[in-house]
């Protein structure tokens, strides 16, 4: 406690007290407190007890002057919570518009109340929004398909359960029984959610040139179908997004360890139906995988002595230690692992460097943390490292416009040595696309792209730059090999 002499009271202007300001857009998240004067509107940026300031874009028709009376009505919404009057004090410029102050001469502005005001009328809207039913204008045939869905799923849990209740707690070997009864019930389920799958992605392709009949779709499958899966870890952490970001390394992972992951025999069957539909991510890895030592390979016989590989947007990088744990390297192989995540280039540097060390000099990993717009200005991040003999990004388009992901294939190939080649992966767009399920069961947002779209990345390289594509086994994902002339 503090006596009254050590009380030291304001300094300078601060003598003269000042009603406490707080920005807005603090104090009301979800809904934008507005002033509103005839017919426009403008956002308040803070207020106090007594004033308040707002924001007036260079397009709006008002202007103001200072010592200027003005009348004032305070929004949340379509609902007035405060009526006064004010005089201007103060314009000043604010980023490409400008800041109007106004001190209140009518009237004043209980903070408190506002924000209890703010967060009844936000909660009302959530209510509302979230009871509001938008399945009329689901097509009939997209919601049978989700009834399928829902259907096989609870029969297989239905049937899982009854196996798990019925088999005595001591039988024999009763844990790996029930795990090869999972596998069985697997593979019998696949066949039919595949053909659910096509037959919801048929009808998304109907409906797509509609955003209403979509966004109104997706909505019904998440609040019908997604519960029925987010018991199965691989399919909860895609829709929850635990790390902020969709198909974060550790959905990767899912797919590469193919592990039995849930407490119930329901929750394992949710898990292995989600690794099995993300199975391109391991089949794209090991293409990756089989470049590498391709290229390396062909470093040896060229007599090369060290050859360089970038990984853009790298994960956890299961292509590097697999290829490091392969055998001793014909040439020394110098791999920078570069994400926005640190977690995942932790994980991916844990995971490479005991093979580094085994390898005694032959290979090295480092690694590189940047940000997301620093990859999509990929030619000033590239000049921190040496050229690279391999680039590849093979999750990083998918989440990138055509003309974005242009630009960065150009800024890559300009950082390949001679001979080099550049690897681009993006998810295939076909008529077994994986977006339904992804999109609609998981809220993943992806770009899709067919061979032609592929192509048209590398239309503004160097005519003697060679070009293909290549589609995995899986039919999910499709890569653009680029290889510049020596």
């Amino acid at each position: 406690m503090k006596h009254y002499e050590e009380l030291t009271g304001g300094e300078g202007k601060r003598v003269f007290y000042r009603a406490e300001r707080f920005k807005a857009s603090t104090l009301m998240q979800d809904i934008s407190p507005v002033i509103s004067l005839e017919e426009d509107s403008f956002e308040i940026f803070d207020m106090s007890m007594s004033g308040l300031s707002f924001v007036r874009p260079n397009s709006a028709h008002h202007e103001f002057s200072a010592d200027q009376d003005i009348p004032l009505r305070l929004k949340l919404g379509p609902e007035e919570v405060f009526c006064g009057n004010g005089r201007i004090r103060r314009i000043e410029p604010h980023e490409s518009s400008v800041k109007v102050a106004v001190e209140l001469t009518k009237g004043y502005l209980d903070i408190q109340q506002l924000m209890e005001r703010h967060d009844d009328i936000a909660m009302s809207r959530q209510i509302r929004d979230g009871m509001r039913d938008i399945s009329e204008l689901v097509p009939s045939t997209y919601k049978s398909v989700i009834s399928d869905a829902v259907y096989l799923l609870r029969s297989v849990r239905e049937t899982l359960t009854t196996v798990e209740h019925e088999m005595p707690a001591k039988a024999p070997r009763r844990e790996e029984r029930i795990q090869e009864i999972i596998l069985e019930c697997e593979q019998q389920a696949l066949k039919r959610w595949w053909e659910i799958s096509k037959q919801a992605m048929e009808i998304m392709n109907d409906i797509r040139h509609d955003p209403d009949v979509m966004k109104a779709a997706k909505h019904y499958t998440e609040r019908t179908l997604t519960p029925e899966l987010t018991s199965g870890a691989s399919w909860k952490r895609s829709y929850e997004k635990p790390l902020g970001y969709p198909g974060d390394f550790e959905v990767m992972n899912y797919a590469y360890n193919l592990a039995m992951l849930g407490d119930t025999p329901y929750e394992k069957f949710c898990h292995r139906l989600g690794t099995s539909t993300g199975e391109f991510i391991t089949t794209r890895m090991t293409l990756v995988k089989q470049k590498i030592a391709e290229l390396v390979n062909k470093a040896a016989k060229d007599g090369r002595e060290n050859f360089n590989v970038s990984s853009l947007g790298c994960g956890p990088a299961q292509e590097v230690s697999n290829f490091l744990k392969g055998h001793a390297q014909p040439v020394s192989v110098n791999f920078t692992l570069i994400d926005q995540d640190d977690e995942a280039l932790s994980y991916a540097y844990k995971n490479a460097y005991p093979e580094v060390v085994r390898l005694e000099g032959q290979a090295t990993v480092n690694c590189l943390h940047a940000t997301f717009l620093e990859f999509l200005a990929a030619g000033n991040l590239f000049k921190k490292l040496d050229n690279q003999d391999m680039i590849y990004a093979v999750g990083l388009v998918d989440y990138l416009t055509d003309k974005r992901a242009a630009r960065l294939v150009k800024d890559l190939y300009q950082n390949l040595n001679p001979g080099g080649t550049l690897l681009i992966g993006s998810m295939y767009d076909s008529d077994q696309s994986l977006e339904w399920q992804v999109e609609m069961i998981t809220d993943w947002q992806l770009e899709y792209r067919d061979k032609d779209n592929m192509l048209q990345m590398a239309a503004h390289l160097p005519e003697e730059a060679s070009r293909q594509t290549i589609v995995d086994r899986t039919g999910h994902c499709i890569v653009l090999m680029v290889t510049k002339p020596e």
